[in-house]
């Protein structure tokens, strides 16, 4: 549990990033039915490979929206290192905006809490990544702009794949096939109910 748990996963860090394996997109599902969609693309810029995250929410009844959460934020990475991070949630009208910034000895946030200075290593908690599940890496959210508290639990998968279940700030179980590509995804919603990602 925590951060040793991902030692559990010999070799995890040593698979290839997801932009290698293209594009992601998934349905947002809630007690059966449809409410979302979660597409993940990836583009070259030079070096730098730029990560665009489109989560959007909204629940219906008879037809009319009823919530409405959209969080886009554009993460650049070179290598396997984080580079910087633009966020921005749309909670019922309600915005929240974050920016990240990796510098000589530091990673630099500004988010609901004002400005604040992670360790050197620090990443946002992007779901498509691997390497950053299971408690090696300091993580913080892209919709707070916050250090994060988690607990990790980690276990192989038939076939080889690996799943990581956390606790704590969020609760959630994240899988990756056996090449490391994200496949699935589930979540304890903000309204206590649980949300499950379908490829779509």
């Amino acid at each position: 549990m925590h951060r040793r748990a991902a030692l559990l996963l010999p070799g995890a860090l040593a698979l290839p990033a997801a932009a290698a394996d293209g594009d992601y997109a998934f349905r947002v599902k809630r007690r059966g039915t449809v409410v979302g969609t979660h597409v993940v693309r990836f583009a070259r810029r030079g070096p730098e490979i730029v990560a665009t995250s489109d989560l959007v929410i909204t629940p219906r009844v008879l037809g009319v929206v009823v919530y409405r959460y959209e969080h886009r934020y554009e993460e650049v990475t070179l290598g396997d290192r984080f580079r910087s991070v633009a966020s921005r949630l749309n909670r019922n009208g309600r915005i929240v905006e974050v920016r990240g910034e990796a510098v000589r000895g530091a990673v630099v946030l500004d988010g609901t809490e004002g400005p604040q200075r992670l360790a050197a290593d620090a990443a946002p908690l992007s779901w498509w990544l691997m390497a950053r599940m299971g408690g090696r890496v300091p993580l913080f959210g892209t919709t707070t702009g916050r250090a994060m508290t988690l607990a990790w639990q980690a276990r192989r998968l038939p076939g080889g794949g690996s799943e990581f279940a956390c606790a704590g700030d969020v609760t959630a179980t994240v899988t990756f096939d056996a090449g490391g590509r994200w496949v699935g995804f589930a979540a304890r919603g903000e309204d206590g109910t649980d949300i499950a990602y379908e490829a779509g």
